[in-house]
């Protein structure tokens, strides 16, 4: 089954082409302001949403905001989509953190599937070893670790984020920056590879006792 990607964009022309550009690979369907982003999300469950920034009415950030509000629509990742390169001071007060990536147009369908395959290939191989772990260690240990590799992937795509938005008279803050969030994926990484022992000793011990069966 293919995934849903909801692509929001004032333009219909860019919700055009970005539909021919993906359409072999996902289900694409169009909103063109972020009222209508909210309403079809709500109806559709995308698995990744495409958000234009600059729109009419209601922003791509302010839609962004009411997206992670929602407990129906907050864990559907988000790509913006912008017509310049972010800089430190269109960023300012606004939830980079709350982003997967962002996507410069006019863009060639290579970047565009990147950008896009980068967040699906780690949420399924997240998925694969969260079935493992519900079934050989249970609920608790399977969700803390989803919790965490759900932040460790977001916190790696937002230092690409920060890099990419930074300019000269700001690269020591973003070094800064940067060297808080590796030790912050560091300490998660910790927990999770201790998970991930948890789970195959678990498995190596049932190989065991089947081998003395």
């Amino acid at each position: 089954m293919k995934k849903k990607i909801l692509v929001v964009d004032d333009e219909p022309e860019i919700v055009d082409i970005v539909k021919r550009m993906l359409r072999n690979k996902y289900d694409v369907i169009g909103a063109y302001d972020g009222e209508e982003c909210i309403k079809v999300a709500k109806k559709e469950k995308p698995d990744l949403i495409l958000l234009d920034i600059l729109m009419p009415k209601m922003d791509g950030w302010e839609t962004l905001k009411k997206l992670k509000e929602d407990e129906e629509l907050k864990d559907i990742p988000v790509s913006m989509l912008t017509a310049l390169p972010l800089t430190p001071e269109d960023t300012k007060d606004k939830p980079i953190d709350k982003i997967e990536n962002y996507i410069v147009k006019p863009f060639t369908k290579e970047i565009l599937l990147k950008k896009i395959e980068d967040i699906f290939e780690r949420e399924a191989e997240a998925e694969k070893l969260y079935k493992e772990l519900k079934k050989e260690l249970g609920d608790e240990i399977a969700e803390e670790y989803m919790r965490l590799i759900k932040t460790i992937n977001r916190q790696r795509r937002l230092i690409g984020v920060i890099i990419d938005c930074a300019v000269e008279e700001y690269k020591q803050s973003v070094r800064n920056i940067i060297l808080s969030q590796k030790r912050l994926i560091e300490a998660m990484k910790k927990r999770v590879e201790e998970i991930e022992a948890l789970l195959k000793e678990r498995k190596k011990g049932k190989k065991d006792i089947s081998k003395n069966k």
